[in-house]
């Protein structure tokens, strides 16, 4: 018989690095630091979010998942690689954003592969809304990024239409579509694989504005 799984409140009590909370931190506490802020929304097993840390130690990141298995396979990873510059969030970023965050408070989110629910019944479930689009630019740093990436194309084309729709967010292609590539951040072992199969990745990259004052 294997080891019995951990509960996540389990690791609540035991690992600082993990947060399962409904008010917002003290993120420079929290750190120990003033680094910036970079999120990733729905981590997976934690690949991206592993390298990014180790990548760029003078930059905080924080996950955001509630994936159970995900979570504790990268708590064990954070732990065994001694990477002090993680925390993990458990929990829906579409509640817990604005909880979270205060306004301008991240330098880049990074939203990889969310999940793209392709039945036709069930779109309505995607992450990606315009509603969404503009509180997460209420979030972003002025000259903060958005990097987005997904394999599907109909949830690109509506990616691209809710962000290029929002006023504070700038598309980074000259010509207001797709990046062909990104190649300054690592692939994860799902995004590899799509690639090996010669599938087609389609990569958004916004930078925040400051916001427009209304003629009067």
């Amino acid at each position: 018989m294997g080891k019995p799984l951990i509960s996540l409140a389990q690791i609540a009590e035991e690992d600082p690095y993990y947060l399962d909370i409904d008010e917002k931190p003290d993120w420079q506490s929290q750190f120990g630091n003033t680094h910036p802020l970079k999120l990733e929304i729905g981590f997976g097993m934690g690949n991206f979010l592993i390298e990014m840390a180790a990548k760029e130690p003078t930059s905080n990141f924080i996950g955001i998942d509630f994936y159970h298995k995900g979570i504790r396979k990268l708590m064990t990873r954070i732990k065994k690689l001694q990477l002090e510059n993680i925390r993990v969030v458990y929990g829906d970023i579409r509640s817990k954003l604005s909880v979270l965050f205060q306004d301008r408070e991240l330098n880049t989110v990074y939203i990889n592969f969310p999940d793209p629910w392709p039945k036709k019944r069930h779109t309505k479930r995607r992450l990606i809304k315009p509603e969404f689009v503009n509180q997460l630019a209420q979030k972003v740093s002025l000259e903060g990024r958005t990097c987005l990436a997904t394999d599907s194309e109909s949830y690109a084309m509506e990616m691209l239409e809710y962000f290029n729709a929002e006023a504070l967010m700038q598309n980074l292609d000259d010509k207001q579509g797709f990046l062909e590539e990104r190649i300054d951040l690592p692939k994860s072992k799902y995004e590899k694989n799509f690639i090996n199969a010669g599938d087609k990745i389609f990569y958004l990259e916004y930078l925040r504005l400051a916001a427009v004052n209304p003629v009067t």
